[in-house]
């Protein structure tokens, strides 16, 4: 999320309401660990996280984009509320270290992904109660999750494009079908990379993590086939 200038009273409104409902999801949403991971898992998923979200893909109009997807899943299903609170965290001081954002915009950013993570994690503890136990239910539960987190995601970034930056929802280009797209499949690994790595240890999220460097340049190039034409009617407008 960016913006130009100083913010609207209400894109500042828009902000302070977002924070202060990611602090209530969290504290209403408290779950200690229920999944018992190793500190190898617990590490890997950090690591590759702040590995990933350092490095996103730029899209016009400053919005960013990155395969961190599948790691946020995993981090909503398995960690307790403290460790996805200092994950979260921790993969947008990464960002921040690399690219300097202003502090609110990296604010809003953190925000919009913690809160949408915390609620992705309730959907995911909520399936998996609702399903027998087994690899189908974890499945289930993950993708569940990840839907959750890309609409929740979507359309807070919306909102705060729309108020900050007077771009509808439709402009922003968020809810595009072929970018929704794109984060389902990427969202997708989730599930693989979850049983995996209960069923065969925490190496198997190096190798189930491994489609993600592919996905990264495809991305791109889905952005980059999308943006050109819409910047080509910008610089005509202006």
């Amino acid at each position: 999320m960016a913006t130009r200038g100083r913010l609207s009273t209400a894109a500042r409104g828009y902000i302070g309401a977002i924070s202060v409902a990611t602090i209530l999801a969290c504290v209403l949403l408290w779950q200690a660990k229920d999944v018992a991971i190793s500190l190898g898992s617990f590490l890997l998923i950090f690591s590759l996280g702040m590995l990933a979200h350092a490095y996103p893909i730029q899209g016009f109009r400053h919005q960013a984009y990155q395969v961190t997807l599948p790691l946020i899943v995993l981090a909503a299903a398995l960690f307790s509320t403290a460790e996805l609170v200092a994950f979260i965290v921790l993969i947008h001081i990464a960002e921040q270290a690399r690219l300097h954002r202003r502090l609110h915009i990296q604010w809003f950013n953190t925000c919009n992904f913690l809160f949408s993570a915390a609620i992705a994690g309730a959907s995911y503890r909520g399936v998996v109660w609702l399903l027998p136990e087994g690899a189908l239910g974890e499945v289930a539960a993950v993708s569940a999750a990840g839907c959750t987190f890309i609409l929740l995601n979507r359309v807070l970034l919306a909102g705060v494009l729309w108020l900050a930056r007077g771009l509808s929802p439709v402009a922003s280009g968020l809810f595009r079908q072929e970018l929704l797209a794109a984060d389902l499949v990427i969202a997708w690994m989730a599930g693989p990379m979850l049983v995996l790595t209960l069923v065969a240890g925490p190496w198997m999220i190096l190798v189930t993590a491994g489609p993600l460097v592919l996905a990264r340049p495809a991305l791109a190039a889905l952005l980059a086939k999308y943006e050109a034409p819409v910047a080509g009617a910008a610089e005509r407008a202006a």
